[in-house]
């Protein structure tokens, strides 16, 4: 894989919506993915697909910013920056949320995508008397 694929993964992934998500998904995805991020893991195309599609219900929009890449052969180390926005978070205002991904290609595809980030930034942090008591636990700590 080379460092243009990694950017044509980036521009994909830019470009899912709820109504495009089957077919961006197929670009990217080998049918035998293996998916985990902080909330599930998934395997399969089929059963991402419709993880992606709830998901992107309520998304107004998901923009990521790549800030490093560390290729080793057919395998990745991704940092990013995710600009979201999102209906039931933060009352549809933009977030921002430092993540990370490692990825592997199989026959020009991703096979295996494990995503890292703070779920609790990303949604607890965001319930207002929920967050108040987390961010002061973080403080204390």
């Amino acid at each position: 894989m080379s460092s243009t694929q990694i950017e044509q993964f980036i521009t994909n992934m830019n470009s899912i919506q709820h109504e495009n998500a089957k077919r961006v998904l197929a670009d990217i995805y080998s049918d035998d993915i293996v998916f985990i991020d902080p909330v599930k893991t998934i395997k399969g195309l089929e059963n991402l697909t419709t993880y992606f599609e709830d998901l992107y219900k309520s998304v107004t929009s998901c923009h990521f910013e790549l800030t490093n890449n560390v290729p080793d052969n057919n395998r990745y180390s991704l940092e990013w920056i995710m600009l979201l926005q999102h209906k039931n978070i933060s009352k549809n205002q933009e977030i921002e949320l430092n993540g990370a991904s490692f990825i592997e290609f199989k026959d020009n595809k991703v096979c295996y995508h494990r995503d890292y980030y703070d779920l609790g930034a990303l949604v607890y942090e965001r319930i207002p008397i929920l967050g108040s008591v987390i961010k002061k636990v973080r403080h204390a700590i």
